[in-house]
């Protein structure tokens, strides 16, 4: 399995729009130790050739436009992507749908609570409809017409997203986690992006994985509230932090396998290469994703 992180931020990317904090302020100026960050999403492949992505951020155009290997062939409009495979209904991995929209060559995949959400209380969204299917929780969903790479969706703690907030009623379907099988090697790669804790469902998963992708969007539970005063803390906004007693990091620096953060919101100092809490988390075992990393397993 081939795996392309085109997204390793978390929404708004960094630097984000309408943040002056340190550290979107060192990416503007192009501080090599802050390098830019866009809204997450994973490309992942059995062969190199055909691609499906977990989520579709705002800027999967230039995402894709980064990716050569995701280019249509030239002369052609034959975009090698075959499925967007949706974790949630979160904004900053479903808004790239929009992008997508022009003739829908691929097929989007999705919880029924997901799908619902979105097209019931998001009109242009249903610009999408023809090509959206429904998975069941843990029900086997083939990513490439070979069959190679099986998705499966689990649920994971979560939220309702802030736009639904009122509208719909939380479920184990708004919230899940990708589990993505190579049924030829038999290895396992895991995506949560976004988790306000670990049950034991989802250390399961996390375990048996041979590479996974875990929501690293806040370093601490009061993050946020230092630059905003009176922003909710991390588990508020539905993401488990990395550190405190029941943080991420200790869990998975026991796991087995490559471990990596991504998700990582403006705030957070693991975006900053020369940060002391990049080395601990590295001394933890634990990797940072960034924007173009490449890996096969």
């Amino acid at each position: 399995m081939k795996v392309r992180v085109l997204g390793s931020g978390a929404g708004g990317g960094l630097p984000q729009w309408n943040c002056g904090c340190s550290l979107c302020v060192r990416a503007r100026a192009g501080d090599p130790d802050v390098p830019a960050r866009s809204q997450p999403s994973l490309a992942i492949s059995a062969d190199g050739v055909r691609w499906s992505l977990v989520n579709a951020s705002p800027d999967v155009r230039d995402q894709l436009a980064r990716a050569p290997s995701l280019h249509p062939r030239p002369g052609t409009r034959d975009v090698p992507i075959d499925t967007v495979l949706l974790t949630n209904a979160d904004l900053d991995h479903v808004l790239g749908l929009l992008v997508m929209r022009e003739a829908l060559p691929h097929r989007i995949v999705s919880t029924r609570w997901v799908r619902d959400a979105l097209l019931s209380h998001n009109a242009v969204f249903r610009l999408l409809e023809p090509a959206w299917g429904i998975a069941k929780l843990d029900e086997p969903v083939r990513l490439d017409p070979a069959g190679r790479l099986e998705a499966r969706l689990f649920p994971v703690p979560g939220k309702v997203p802030l736009h639904l907030d009122g509208i719909a009623t939380n479920h184990a379907e708004a919230t899940t986690g990708a589990r993505i099988t190579d049924r030829e090697t038999g290895r396992r790669l895991v995506y949560v992006p976004g988790a306000k804790s670990f049950d034991g469902g989802a250390k399961a998963e996390l375990e048996a994985a041979a590479v996974c992708f875990v929501d690293g969007t806040f370093f601490t539970e009061g993050e946020l509230g230092a630059v905003r005063p009176g922003a909710p803390g991390s588990r508020a906004m539905g993401h488990v932090p990395v550190t405190g007693g029941d943080g991420s990091l200790a869990f998975l620096a026991s796991l087995p396998g490559r471990r990596f953060y991504t998700h990582l919101n403006n705030t957070n100092p693991l975006l900053d290469a020369a940060a002391q809490e990049r080395e601990w988390v590295r001394a933890a075992g634990v990797e940072i994703a960034h924007d173009g990393l490449e890996l096969e397993l």
